[in-house]
């Protein structure tokens, strides 16, 4: 199991350096992991009062699991707000880009419209393993590596092996992170982003009527971040992936505290990838 905290931490020495888990593996690094570390390479070199506004990503290729640079470059540096470009890097190549803007700025209109949908808290409700263990006892899978860095607890639950039928592409599902342990405001949106990238695809696979016979790698991730969710705990996701088309699939995530705060807004393109055979 991988901690969040210290598996996207930057050594800030001669060089930003992170050095890739293999805890956080689906098809190679998780995507939204690997961009959580550039928010915080981002983060190592924005001012020190400076908070993430959005971070905009491109995945260029998959990462190893081992040491990569974090290649940051201010290219806009206002009064208020600073834009920076990041590049992660491997063997002198890039392997994802990214541009985060940030600012100092706290005052302006209070517009809080945005509401939380309307489902049982996380003391309500079961966390997916104990929903496991008590449906396939000894039997039950294991999970897959990246699974064991995150808890969750669906509103409803139905066992792998249960007909298929269709369904909206739509999740509301509290998730938290495993040993995660708070710390600047970096970090802490750091947890939007890789929940907001990683879901896209479960939402997507779980409303076909027939399991799909592809996979579908993220292109791209932009993430909006409204407020942080300071030391909250358990974190919603609320996600749709309604759109399919043309070999892309598009989703759209807004991340929610307990209180009803919503800390961030995103969404992504995948490409539909045909399974080798």
């Amino acid at each position: 199991m991988g901690a969040l905290q210290l598996d996207t931490a930057v050594d800030d020495g001669e060089r930003l350096t992170a050095r890739l888990s293999r805890d956080w593996e689906i098809w190679g690094p998780n995507g939204g992991y690997v961009s959580a570390i550039a928010l915080r390479a981002a983060g190592a070199r924005a001012p020190a009062d400076h908070r993430p506004t959005s971070l905009t990503v491109q995945y260029l290729g998959a990462g190893q699991f081992a040491e990569a640079e974090a290649v940051v470059t201010p290219v806009k540096q206002g009064r208020s707000a600073w834009l920076l470009n990041v590049e992660l890097r491997q063997d002198r190549k890039a392997f994802l880009q990214a541009q985060v803007w940030t600012t100092n700025r706290t005052e302006g209109p209070e517009v809080l419209e945005a509401a939380m949908p309307a489902v049982a808290p996380p003391s309500a409700l079961k966390t997916f393993s104990e929903h496991v263990a008590e449906h396939y006892g000894a039997d039950a899978p294991a999970p897959p590596k990246f699974w064991t860095n995150l808890e969750s607890k669906p509103q409803a639950w139905k066992p792998f092996d249960a007909p298929r039928e269709a369904a909206p592409a739509v999740l509301a599902e509290w998730y938290r992170f495993l040993g995660y342990e708070p710390g600047d405001v970096w970090l802490d949106q750091a947890r939007a982003v890789v929940l907001i990238d990683t879901l896209t695809w479960p939402v997507h696979h779980r409303g076909r009527p027939v399991a799909p016979d592809y996979i579908a790698p993220t292109l791209d991730l932009t993430v909006w971040f409204h407020a942080p969710a300071g030391p909250a705990d358990w974190l919603l996701v609320d996600g749709v992936a309604d759109v399919a088309t043309a070999g892309v699939i598009h989703g759209r995530n807004r991340i929610w505290t307990e209180d009803g705060r919503l800390v961030a807004t995103g969404g992504s393109n995948l490409l539909v990838t045909p399974l080798r055979r």
